[in-house]
């Protein structure tokens, strides 16, 4: 997976701390880390780009659409029934995952078990999902795939809007040795949120679904360095506010404190959150894992893996 801390911008040497060191005692976790002779923060990474490496494998041919929720471009708020009346989008995915991380399925008439390794794809799915929707044309709109079908120009080269966003501009900002902490002093509501309630992800959608309509399409096709300075901006702040969700969930997950996706009142507890899942999210940051490995290289001099 890629390893994109720098220099400039390294995290504290505690950095996987309780919340993501709480996974150890999944056996199919340890199984599949001693299988592939992975250290743990590289078995954590593996893990949130997985699902995206099982796209087109059949028994997962049906997962595309949760990697994303169209919302029309005249509407600011989720609707279940108009925007994902299967259950498949990102935005029901979270919450569904989350109580399967947290020991009990959301089938049948009541919680049941689940096993190791649904748990391991629980948290795999979690990790990347949380991260997907935090990219805002993730929550963008079905008439442009998201902006797969907008087409701009940056710094010479051709892509689609939804590239750009996904990975071109944090590969060239990454590689350039821009730091990938946001400005400080912003201050995410979540953040202080003592409790993790599914109903959490409807307002993220909404967020994201925002900055879709107020901030991810540039003026011009040939995008300038004024739009990709915001955008970068944009895209850091995402990955901070995605990483301390990610904490939220997974404190209560790994606690047994999640409450069933679509209905019930979350159980007591304080959730204790920290930086630990920044370095995870960046890695999920879904189709820009094979670019920003190389600028890795590029920029490190480190061999492939």
């Amino acid at each position: 997976m890629a390893h994109l801390d720098r220099r400039n911008a390294k995290p504290p040497a505690d950095v996987l701390d309780r919340e993501l060191r709480g996974l150890e005692h999944l056996r199919i976790f340890r199984r599949y880390r001693k299988r592939h002779f992975l250290e743990f923060d590289t078995a954590i990474e593996e893990a949130c780009f997985w699902p995206d490496t099982v796209r087109e494998e059949p028994e997962w041919s049906w997962s595309p659409p949760l990697h994303y929720v169209n919302i029309p471009r005249d509407a600011t708020r989720y609707d279940r029934e108009r925007d994902c009346p299967d259950g498949l989008c990102v935005t029901e995915a979270i919450p569904r995952y989350a109580a399967e991380l947290s020991c009990g399925a959301c089938d049948g008439s009541g919680p049941q078990a689940v096993s190791g390794e649904r748990q391991w794809q629980a948290f795999a799915w979690l990790c990347h999902l949380v991260a997907d929707l935090h990219q805002p044309l993730h929550a963008g709109f079905a008439d442009d795939r998201g902006a797969n079908q907008v087409e701009v120009e940056y710094r010479g080269e051709r892509l689609n809007l939804h590239r750009f966003w996904d990975s071109a501009l944090a590969a060239d900002r990454l590689a350039s040795g821009d730091p990938w902490l946001p400005a400080a002093g912003r201050e995410d509501g979540d953040r202080g949120a003592a409790l993790w309630d599914p109903a959490l992800v409807i307002r993220w959608t909404e967020e994201s679904h925002a900055l879709a309509s107020a901030v991810a399409y540039p003026p011009e096709s040939i995008i300038s360095d004024a739009f990709a300075d915001r955008s970068w901006s944009v895209i850091r702040e995402q990955w901070s506010k995605a990483s301390d969700r990610l904490a939220l969930i997974l404190d209560a997950a790994l606690g047994g404190q999640v409450p069933r996706a679509g209905g019930g009142r979350p159980p007591p507890g304080v959730a204790q959150r920290s930086r630990a899942t920044r370095k995870p999210i960046r890695a999920s940051w879904r189709s820009g894992f094979a670019e920003i490995r190389k600028a890795d290289r590029d920029w490190s001099g480190e061999l492939a893996q």
